[in-house]
């Protein structure tokens, strides 16, 4: 007797197995069944998600467990959580293999992690910065990718069917760049696994715009200036030297500082090296003596602390002042996170970061994407400001 198979059928294991147990077990039927329950397994996705705090974590490593998901006909089903004990790669590398997971989906991920990971067949998508409810979310409708979560309203857009928008940047009537606009999840260098670009070919990114334009004279300078230093392989500069040998080759004689009062100190040793080469001007960022009024009682008196007044920043006015000076390069020196970019807008002179200012981190910033204190702390402030 023949059973007819529909494709609804087809679709179900459970109903296709109830079929063929109404019907005489035969070795076709039996055979039937089996192949189709390993089709049905082959099809299933073993992901593993490093998660701190509800979110996936910034580092892969640096996590406190990782969640095992299985996914099978765009349906995510949470399997386990698996705590990480130790914050390395081969405690990760051996909750992936004991759960057999296919694809790790991660913040950040260094290159000699992704090629281990590689190396043992498993898949990596990485820069995904979401919450657990949206990861699931994004793997039931397909949409989980690189960069995922990063740009969360082109993604929502794109899931509503927005078509993008036409932009043409245009230079004496010629499109400069894609003539379509790039989506900001799309845009993402650290995800491209190709990197022709170090092979000296161009990408989509510059479409129509795949060699450096003529440069004026001082960029071109910059950029000469910029590459002797890079190259330079006689021996390894510190910053300092850096900026020196950059305003040498340069030609600079008048030399800006805009400096935080907190880096007093090392903006006056900055300073004496400097004016042994050139012509030194330094500007405190409590330049003008700005009080802070206090919003409760509207004084203008500013508020006391420490029986002295609470004085603003000012980096507007320490671009105003060294814009009267005519310096060459203003360079910043612990100027506060935000005020820097307020004084980068009003320097009509070019501006380079020599130091900054971070109170945790003895003023060494890169070194809470190594600490994982610091990474959990920028995790629950992410989701504070939600």
């Amino acid at each position: 007797m023949v059973f007819p198979l529909d494709d609804n059928m087809w679709r179900d294991t459970g109903y296709l197995f109830r079929a063929c147990v109404g019907i005489v077990a035969t070795p076709l039927t039996l055979g039937i069944v089996v192949a189709y329950s390993q089709i049905e397994e082959n099809l299933k996705m073993r992901y593993g998600i490093p998660i701190r705090g509800g979110r996936v974590a910034p580092r892969c490593i640096f996590a406190e467990s990782i969640l095992i998901v299985v996914l099978r006909r765009n349906q995510a089903r949470t399997e386990d959580k698996a705590e990480l004990t130790e914050h390395s790669l081969m405690s990760l590398v051996k909750i992936l293999s004991e759960y057999s997971i296919d694809t790790l989906i991660c913040g950040g991920i260094s290159r000699q992690e992704r090629d281990y990971l590689s190396s043992r067949q498993m898949e990596v998508i990485d820069n995904v910065a979401c919450s657990v409810d949206e990861l699931l979310d994004a793997l039931r409708s397909g949409r989980i990718q690189a960069g995922y979560g990063l740009a969360k309203s082109v993604i929502e857009h794109e899931a509503k069917g927005v078509s993008e928008t036409t932009r043409g940047t245009h230079d004496n009537g010629k499109i400069i760049g894609s003539e379509r606009e790039k989506s900001p999840e799309k845009v993402d260098c650290l995800s491209c696994r190709e990197k022709i670009c170090l092979r000296g070919e161009s990408c989509d990114l510059v479409s129509g715009y795949d060699r450096m334009p003529v440069p004026d004279r001082e960029i071109k300078n910059m950029m000469e200036a910029s590459l002797d230093i890079s190259y330079e392989k006689e021996r390894t500069l510190c910053r300092l030297s850096e900026l020196i040998y950059f305003c040498l080759e340069m030609h600079y004689q008048r030399i800006g500082v805009a400096y935080c009062i907190d880096l007093q100190e090392p903006a006056e040793t900055l300073v004496r090296v400097l004016r042994r080469f050139f012509e030194i001007y330094p500007v405190c960022c409590k330049v003008g003596g700005i009080r802070v009024v206090d919003p409760l009682f509207s004084s203008r008196e500013g508020i006391e602390h420490d029986n002295s007044p609470k004085i603003a920043c000012n980096p507007e006015g320490q671009a105003a002042v060294l814009n009267r000076l005519e310096t060459d390069l203003n360079v910043v020196v612990g100027i506060c996170m935000g005020a820097d970019c307020i004084f980068s807008k009003y320097s009509e002179a070019p501006v380079t970061t020599l130091f900054v200012k971070d109170k945790s981190l003895a003023n060494n910033p890169i070194g809470a994407i190594y600490s994982d204190y610091y990474l959990n702390e920028a995790a629950r402030t992410t989701s504070h400001t939600k």
